[in-house]
């Protein structure tokens, strides 16, 4: 199906307004707790159409994000110590086949459930909101150095590296919930805002999103436990490929009232190409 006749849904996205003075979130200790953050936010109605239906499925270079079937051994994702020996090996081997990397590094997972009671439980993170990249230029080279090390660090450096996301759910459905990225093709640069985030320890960058009317969003329904979704949410590449994707939770407005909150793992990983 062309772009045009894709199926969609409209829904509110949250989108920051651009701004001369830099915004900041104050990354709450208690994962279960929401964040605090400061600028101009805005809520604006936005199609989100079902890349399921597109007549070529999307591509990590193309539009920044692809569907993959990833069939999984970890029967239980609150369990830290099954997904880092086992999910790990199975997402590097995933990212391995899929992009043709040289090296894939694992550096670290977070769950992401809506139900409080769980949350609290677990010591779990709320979905997130606004749309938004995971790192800038600068926050993305300084994650290279701070997860490896200082000579694996400079070697990819040296070379074209890549950040993805690998997102999946693993309760009953993400349909109340789910997950939406834009056409990173369709994201002019002035629509990245630089935004600290503000840790007890230290002061990170990601980008939060500015919207303009040519942005194209996707989500891809009905998602399965077979099924995982990969975020590039950035490329070392300048070779005209997509470098960012802008992804947001949204709620589903034709989820049905029974539906159960969602359950989702993301794994970020940094891929060596030599």
């Amino acid at each position: 199906m062309s772009g045009a006749s894709l199926p969609t849904i409209e829904v509110p996205l949250t989108f920051i307004a651009p701004t001369t003075t830099k915004p900041r979130v104050l990354m709450s200790a208690n994962h279960a707790e929401a964040n605090r953050r400061n600028g101009d936010f805005r809520s604006v109605p936005v199609e989100i159409a079902d890349a399921r239906c597109l007549s070529e499925p999307p591509t990590l270079d193309g539009q920044g994000f692809a569907l993959v079937n990833h069939p999984t051994g970890v029967a239980d994702f609150y369990d830290s110590a099954a997904v880092e020996q086992v999910y790990y090996a199975e997402i590097a081997e995933l990212l391995r086949r899929v992009t043709g990397a040289a090296e894939v590094h694992v550096f670290d997972h977070t769950l992401r459930v809506e139900d409080e009671a769980k949350r609290r439980i677990h010591g779990t993170r709320l979905p997130v909101t606004v749309a938004h990249n995971d790192y800038t230029e600068r926050s993305a080279l300084q994650r290279v150095r701070d997860v490896l090390a200082p000579e694996i660090a400079e070697r990819l450096l040296a070379g074209r590296f890549a950040i993805v996301n690998v997102w999946r759910s693993f309760g009953a459905t993400p349909e109340r919930f789910p997950l939406a990225a834009a056409d990173g093709r369709t994201i002019p640069e002035a629509d990245y805002v630089t935004v600290d985030l503000v840790y007890p320890d230290r002061t990170g960058e990601v980008c939060y999103m500015a919207h303009s009317t040519g942005q194209r969003w996707f989500y891809f329904s009905r998602m399965q436990p077979n099924e995982a979704m990969l975020l590039k949410c950035f490329d070392s590449a300048r070779d005209g490929r997509t470098r960012y994707t802008a992804h947001t939770g949204f709620a589903n407005p034709h989820a049905p009232t029974d539906t159960p909150p969602r359950e989702s793992i993301e794994v970020r990983t940094l891929l060596y190409f030599a």
